[in-house]
């Protein structure tokens, strides 16, 4: 081993020497760092805002039309320097307008309509008629033009009238499933994000970029039949005018601590039993400071609940909720499984408690997050199960607590949601499974890295058109970034330049150099080599070993992808020695690494890489050498 380190000490110097270069750095995004509305450290800057709307809303749904009709009033506060002369309204829903012919997958034409219509607008309490000039749609998208600027400091009032169907099998993240039961997600006419960066949000949903909402409070009423049960984000504020006496204090014992309350059981889900008299009931809900308002709504659900103390040191509690159909297999252990994820969420990696009063999973056949609410369909297997729930309830944490842009940079919470699950997954499975989650990461990224349609990280969603592009760059690549940053810094560092980040944008909104700012803060180091490899650059991973000119050691980055190297060097004598080397090695962005070898003459063979490093091609990973006899 002397000779190895020997090789590492003379080496390892030339290789990280030379100073790293900033990062290029967009004409809209360097205006906002001179502004002040962004620190050069991460941080917010000194003049940051953020704008906030203020939804009451009002839905009355029928599940045998599959028809909601809505009123809404909507109180925006414009917090930005400008003064704004139109609002732009994003109609999500419109997705399934027929006039829309922009999406990421294909779309069953026969179940398309006229999307989110909207029937009543007042502007400042005057009515706007729905053939006005000043009103233009596009897309998911709709504007309004102001009479009347709307200046810094000051609010204006929208009041809304609209109806929008959701026909049997539209079932993009959400939908009618068929068997009286739907989850109502982009439903309501809602004020665009105005940002520091852009200006207004005008992306349009086309299906893979998902939220970018602003931090908003909601009060919403939904009315359905009087046996429809109903689960939103937020907290329910009236359960005493839709819960009958016996499974309202049901729902009372499952908010004491500890204890897990089937409110509604196998055997109770078809009876009259649960809600008090009426065609109709109302259930009422409010949520404050999230970016969007989604619910699930069934007569045939089961429904299990219980309350956690999410934060040791000031004793908060959340309450868990999980509604599914009653035949299921492992939804009644969902609940249960619900409480030991935000356990570790909350006390181990990322370590920051849950941030919201209540979480619900809905049984809905989808895998996909809302705000305190995922809609999950029900996989075939546990660990299945385990990897959907750990996924989707991290998304809490981005972009839900952290505010990040995903219609723009959907691995600033994508690759986060794949990447917490990894610590895991693992230990809900029997010993004798032969699962492995890094593995399979490895295995669905290599599949694609290297092709001539994967892009660079930093490549815009909106701008990725085709699924394992956007899979790869948003979900596969980001993730190994974040495993091999957490290798390289170490996990107490790296867990407090994550836990840094999270904390100065919970609520806010960062964009990517944010992020990247802040972890070369945090961390106390500069990492611009890093992002400016893995996020801007294109490149993959593969690495690869020969000798040159006798008894040189020649590491190759074939895929030019900043990779931890490890050799194992095997002797005749049955003896070994390793060379193990960070990424860093390879921050100039150089391609060759030379060792010169000792004890060449009784070398009997040289592996390059291990079990956690990705390596696309490993046929050019090992050598074999025959020693020589003395």
């Amino acid at each position: 081993m002397k000779s190895i380190f020997y090789i590492i000490a003379v080496i390892f110097p030339m290789l990280i020497s030379g100073q790293t270069k900033n990062l290029y750095i967009p004409r809209n995004m360097s205006k906002s760092f001179l502004a002040g509305f962004r620190a050069t450290n991460g941080a917010p800057g000194k003049n940051y805002w953020q704008n906030k709307p203020s939804y009451k809303i009002n839905i009355d749904f029928n599940p045998k039309t599959y028809l909601l009709k809505g009123s809404e009033s909507i109180k925006y506060v414009n917090n930005s320097p400008d003064t704004l002369k139109r609002l732009v309204i994003t109609l999500l829903g419109n997705i399934y307008n027929k006039n829309n012919h922009t999406h990421d997958w294909g779309m069953n034409r026969k179940i398309m309509h006229d999307g989110i219509v909207i029937e009543k607008l007042k502007v400042r309490d005057v009515d706007l008629p729905m053939k006005s000039k000043k009103l233009r749609k596009s897309g998911t998208n709709m504007y309004i033009d102001l009479d009347k600027p709307l200046p810094p400091n000051s609010s204006i009032d929208l009041d809304f009238g609209w109806r929008y169907s959701f026909p049997l099998n539209a079932v993009i993240r959400s939908g009618n499933y068929g068997d009286s039961t739907f989850m109502i997600t982009y439903f309501y006419p809602k004020i665009a994000v105005y940002d520091d960066i852009n200006g207004w949000d005008r992306h349009n949903y086309t299906g893979f970029g998902e939220f970018y909402g602003e931090y908003a409070d909601y009060d919403v009423s939904i009315t359905v039949p009087g046996d429809f049960k109903v689960w939103a984000t937020g907290e329910l504020q009236n359960p005493e005018k839709v819960l009958t006496p016996e499974y309202l204090q049901r729902w009372k014992d499952a908010h004491v601590v500890g204890k897990m309350i089937s409110i509604i059981r196998k055997d109770e889900v078809e009876k009259r039993k649960v809600t008090l008299p009426g065609d109709k009931l109302t259930w009422h809900y409010k949520a404050k400071h999230v970016t969007d308002f989604a619910l699930g709504t069934s007569n045939r659900f089961r429904w299990d609940a219980k309350t956690i103390v999410v934060d040791k040191k000031t004793g908060r509690k959340t309450f868990l909720c999980t509604a599914y159909a009653k035949d299921r297999k492992f939804y009644p252990r969902i609940i249960n499984l619900l409480d030991t994820v935000l356990t570790d969420y909350s006390t181990k990696i990322p370590g920051i408690p849950y941030p919201f009063p209540s979480m619900k999973i809905f049984n809905g056949n989808a895998g996909m997050e809302f705000p305190m609410m995922c809609n999950d369909a029900e996989d075939n297997t546990w660990v299945g199960n385990v990897g959907l729930t750990y996924h989707e309830v991290g998304h809490s944490y981005f972009p839900f607590f952290v505010g990040t842009n995903e219609r723009k940079y959907a691995w600033m919470d994508e690759g986060w949601a794949t990447f917490f699950p990894s610590f895991y997954i693992e230990s809900h499975l029997s010993n004798d499974s032969d699962y492995n989650y890094l593995e399979r990461r490895m295995g669905t990224y290599a599949s694609f890295a290297g092709s001539d349609l994967e892009v660079p990280i930093f490549v815009p969603v909106d701008l990725l058109r085709l699924r394992r592009p956007y899979r790869q760059a948003s979900y596969n690549k980001p993730f190994l970034a974040y495993y091999y940053l957490k290798n390289y810094l170490g996990e107490a560092r790296f867990l407090k330049a994550q836990r840094g980040y999270m904390n100065r944008w919970a609520g806010k909104h960062p964009m990517p150099y944010d992020y990247f700012n802040s972890i070369n803060d945090l961390s106390g180091e500069n990492l611009n080599w890093f992002w400016k490899n893995w996020f801007f650059d294109f490149g993959y991973a593969d690495l690869g070993i020969s000798i040159k000119e006798g008894n040189i050691l020649e590491v190759s980055n074939i895929g030019k992808l900043a990779l931890p190297v490890v050799i194992q060097i095997n002797y005749k004598d049955g003896t070994n020695s390793d060379i193990q080397l960070n990424m860093k090695v390879w921050k100039n962005d150089n391609e060759k690494l030379i060792f010169p070898l000792k004890r060449f003459d009784e070398i009997t063979s040289i592996s390059l890489g291990a079990d956690w490093i990705v390596d696309v091609d490993k046929s050019n990973n090992t050598i074999e050498l025959t020693p020589k006899s003395k």
